[in-house]
């Protein structure tokens, strides 16, 4: 039977995935983890260099492989090449994979079906009167390519614009970095399933702090929305998905999408197509019994995925991704006799602690019935880590 599965990066969703249904892996990663110890493993200086990581497959005794997957943003690209050049089944449109990887291509090929932010490449000889008289002040200076959020920055002088170029552009190239309006709404997120040129199924959750502060002083938090609460957005938002994916000529797989509303209405922000980090998938399981990592894995390797599709979740959930502060010393049992804990990921010894996205050491998914009240809980617990 064939069964090996290649897989561009180490997500541990889609490990558990891929070896519950028996296939065998091939590790190809940038770095390497304790969890790879004993397993096939390759290193490759760039998941995003197609050739390198084309060079390396072939190399290896391969003599048949029955798909490619992936979980990484930077490796969703190369995956599709993979596909092509082996000839396997599943998304193989490496070149229709761009408008998911390049941030201007994106907003270049929505123009005229959803709204958003205006958006223009950027380098280092870009001038910083002639942005702000076309985006306004502040705008947004971020890596096109969708990798390293940690480098998406509000520019309100001259002085952070130079200081920025300094620091990130210096002598990158011409489609490296993007400039944008900034909008300012509540951020929320969809997280869904894309077959067939169909929307079959999404869920929408809010981030309770704006990302780019996550990364300075706040514990990222995201919520789940159900239909019955937020009726309105779910139709808006289901328009909003079905014209940006279809606009895009998205590949069968699962997306994740982000957007802002305010009082104007609903704006498109950027769009994945992978699962979405900061555990999404896993709050998603609790709720809906929809398993994200699953759907992904199959579609990555043009498997059917029919599985039932809940409109609505059986309780409310929300995740908080967890930091370690100086002077608080948490223990597991302090988070379950406090919350009403769903899952947690964390540990006592500090040192022990591996620090992920956003500098986060773990995670914690709570639940209520109630929207409100989970909301609630949510600030007490950012607040009971000792976060700002």
């Amino acid at each position: 039977m064939n069964n090996t599965v290649i897989l561009l990066g180490y997500r541990d969703g889609i490990v558990a995935e891929l070896t519950d249904k028996g296939y065998q892996i091939i590790y190809l990663v940038e770095k390497f983890r304790p969890a790879l110890t004993g397993t096939k493993y390759y290193l490759v200086k760039s998941l995003e260099d197609a050739q390198e990581v084309l060079r390396c497959v072939l190399s290896l005794p391969l003599h048949t492989v029955t798909g490619v997957v992936t979980g990484l943003e930077n490796a969703v690209f190369t995956a599709t090449l993979l596909r092509n050049m082996l000839n396997l089944p599943g998304p193989k449109d490496y070149a229709g994979a761009l408008f998911f990887r390049d941030k201007f291509l994106q907003k270049l090929k929505l123009s005229d079906v959803v709204p958003h932010a205006n958006c223009k490449y950027v380098t280092r000889d870009s001038d910083y009167l002639k942005l702000i008289d076309e985006l306004g002040s502040p705008f947004i200076i971020k890596p096109s390519n969708g990798m390293g959020s940690h480098a998406t920055t509000p520019i309100n002088s001259n002085l952070e614009f130079e200081d920025y170029l300094k620091k990130y552009v210096n002598n990158e190239g011409s489609v490296a970095f993007v400039v944008e309006n900034k909008i300012i709404g509540n951020e929320f997120c969809v997280d869904g399933i894309w077959s067939n040129g169909q929307l079959h199924w999404f869920s929408i959750s809010q981030y309770a702090t704006s990302l780019m502060r996550c990364h300075i002083e706040k514990l990222p938090t995201i919520q789940i929305l159900s239909r019955h609460d937020f009726p309105d957005l779910y139709r808006q938002i289901e328009q909003l998905c079905s014209r940006a994916l279809e606009q895009l000529n998205a590949s069968n797989g699962v997306f994740h999408l982000e957007f802002f509303e305010n009082d104007e209405g609903v704006f498109f922000s950027e769009c994945a197509l992978r699962p979405g980090g900061a555990r999404i998938p896993e709050m998603i399981k609790l709720a809906y019994n929809v398993d994200l990592y699953h759907a992904h894995t199959a579609l990555s390797m043009g498997l059917p995925y029919e599985q039932h599709l809940p409109l609505h979740p059986s309780m409310l959930f929300a995740v908080v991704l967890l930091r370690s502060f100086d002077g608080v010393t948490l223990t597991k049992d302090d988070f379950y006799n406090n919350f009403d804990i769903a899952e947690l990921n964390w540990t006592e010894d500090v040192h022990a602690q591996s620090h992920s996205i956003h500098r986060c050491t773990g995670y914690a998914i709570i639940k209520h019935k109630d929207h409100r009240t989970l909301e609630n809980n949510v600030s007490k617990l950012v607040a009971f880590t000792g976060a700002r």
